[in-house]
């Protein structure tokens, strides 16, 4: 997939991989869902957990750009040690909350990061200088990153769980 080019196609981007998203998981069932049968341990719910986090965070990053402010988000994960631990801290905190409730953050954590994203200028998106404290990278990535980026890399592991499914 080509990098979006304009505010019109990073929307476009960012809306048709949550359905796509959302279409691969719905003809599961809340058994299916639950199941922790993923390569790491994880079950498709602690995935929408783990991602609902993420939309969140790039949420509030969003919104601190809006405000022309550099997001200072707790706990740091500016490292790779730094997300594992962040991912890890929020698997367990929602290993048990019921589907539902992590369906309804899958969503609605999505429908800030998006409204949070439409509310930035395409200069904001896409001008590398717009942000200093971006360092010469277009503020898209950031969007890029918590939404179709991520959705593409997991992926290729709930698809090979589907695939087991099916044989």
């Amino acid at each position: 997939m080509p990098d979006p080019t304009n505010k019109a196609e990073l929307l476009e981007m960012v809306e048709e991989s949550y359905a796509a998203f959302e279409a691969l998981l719905a003809p599961l069932s809340e058994a299916q869902l639950s199941e922790a049968a993923l390569s790491n341990g994880w079950s498709l719910k602690d995935i929408l957990a783990h991602l609902a986090a993420w939309h969140y965070r790039a949420a509030q990053v969003i919104e601190a750009a809006q405000r022309n402010e550099q997001a200072q988000l707790t706990p740091s994960t500016k490292t790779d040690e730094e997300v594992d631990q962040f991912n890890h801290a929020t698997f367990v905190a929602n290993r048990s909350r019921p589907l539902a409730e992590v369906r309804k953050d899958f969503r609605s954590s999505y429908q800030r990061l998006l409204a949070a994203t439409k509310a930035l200028s395409e200069a904001a998106l896409f001008e590398p200088e717009y942000f200093s404290w971006m360092k010469g990278t277009a503020f898209w990535q950031v969007v890029k990153g918590d939404t179709f980026g991520h959705y593409a890399e997991h992926k290729p592991d709930i698809e090979a769980w589907l695939a087991r499914q099916r044989s």
